[in-house]
C-alpha cells in the first residue's frame, strides 16, 4: 500500500482529522460526507472530496501527493474546475497533501495567482507541529512521513488512551513503515501486552463491542434455539436451553475480534470462561 493510499485511509475512518489538519474544528466533521467522485465524460477521478451535507458550506477536494509530479496542478485544478461546471458548486477550497516541500512540482507558472488566493491550501506533514501541541488525529499524519527511528517512539505515544479505530491505523501505518515484521513483532514494537490491554481504550471499545455482539447473538440464537428446543421438551426447559446455547455461540463469535486485539486463545477461553477446546475450535 502505498502512503498516499494510507491518506485516504485516515480521511474515510477519521475525517475528524482532515478538518484538525486545515485549522478547522474536528466536530465540523460531522456535516460532511467524504467520497471518491468519477467525472462525467472525462477519464478524471477526485480520490478525495468532502461533500458537505448543507449545500451552502464549503466542499473540499483533498488531494495526497507523495511523489514528484510536474503535471499535478494542472490535473487536480482542471478535476476541480470541471467538477464545479457538472455539479454548480460555488463554495470550495482546494487541499493538496505532501510528505514534504520536495515533491512539490517546481514550475508553478500559470498556477501561482491561484495558489495565493486563499482557496488552495498546501499542507507539508514534515512541517507539523511537534506531537504535543498537536492532536491525536493530526499526529497520525506526523507518524506517516517519521523516519524509522523516530516511528516507534511517535507510534507509542499516539497508541496512549487512544480509540479503536486510532490504534488499527497506528498498526497499519507501522506496519506499512515495516513491511518485514511480522504482526506480532509490530504489537511487541507499541507495547501491545495482554496483562496491560485491560487499561487501554483499545480494549475497553473491543469488549464493549463483544458484550454488545454477544448479547445480541444470545437472544437471537436463544430464542430461536429455544422455540425448537421447547416443542420437543417443553417450552420452559426449551426456552433455558437455547438461550444457554445462544450465549455460547455468542461468545463464541466474538473470538476473532479478541484475536485481533492480540490475545492468545488461553486468555481468550479465561476471559469468556468457556472451555480452551472450545476457543481452538473457531477458524
Amino acid at each position: 500500500m502505498k502512503t498516499d493510499k494510507l491518506v485516504y485511509l485516515l480521511l474515510q475512518f477519521l475525517p475528524q482529522s482532515f478538518f484538525s489538519l486545515i485549522g478547522r474544528d474536528e466536530a465540523e466533521a460531522e456535516d460532511y460526507e467524504f467520497k471518491s467522485v468519477e467525472l462525467k465524460e472525462t477519464s478524471f477521478r477526485i480520490d478525495g472530496v468532502f461533500l458537505p451535507k448543507n449545500k451552502t458550506d464549503i466542499t473540499y477536494f483533498v488531494e495526497a501527493q507523495f511523489q514528484l509530479d510536474e503535471d499535478f496542478y494542472a490535473r487536480f485544478f482542471a478535476e476541480i474546475f470541471l467538477y464545479l461546471k457538472q455539479y454548480r458548486v460555488k463554495k470550495w477550497r482546494a487541499v493538496a497533501i505532501y510528505p514534504s516541500r520536495s515533491v512539490e512540482q517546481c514550475a508553478l507558472d500559470g498556477y501561482e495567482e491561484l495558489l495565493e488566493t486563499g482557496l488552495v491550501l498546501r499542507v507539508y506533514l514534515d512541517e507539523l507541529p511537534s506531537l504535543d501541541t498537536v492532536s491525536k488525529n493530526v499526529g497520525l499524519f506526523k507518524l506517516l512521513v517519521a523516519s524509522e527511528t523516530k516511528a516507534p517512539t511517535i507510534a507509542k505515544t499516539l497508541m496512549q488512551n487512544a480509540t479503536l479505530i486510532q490504534v488499527d491505523l497506528i498498526e497499519q501505518i507501522v506496519s506499512y513503515k515495516f513491511p518485514k515484521l511480522t504482526r506480532e513483532e509490530v504489537k511487541s514494537m507499541l507495547g501491545i501486552q495482554e496483562e496491560l490491554l485491560k487499561d487501554t481504550q483499545f480494549y475497553k471499545d473491543i469488549y464493549n463491542e463483544a458484550r454488545k455482539e454477544i448479547y445480541e447473538q444470545a437472544k437471537k440464537e436463544g430464542m430461536k434455539e429455544g422455540i425448537k428446543e421447547g416443542m420437543k421438551e417443553g417450552m420452559k426447559e426449551g426456552f433455558a436451553k437455547g438461550i444457554e446455547k445462544g450465549a455460547v455461540e455468542g461468545k463464541l463469535s466474538t473470538v476473532p475480534i479478541f484475536r485481533k486485539l492480540g490475545l492468545s486463545d488461553e486468555a481468550i477461553a479465561e476471559a469468556l470462561n468457556l472451555p480452551l477446546d472450545s476457543i481452538k475450535s473457531v477458524r
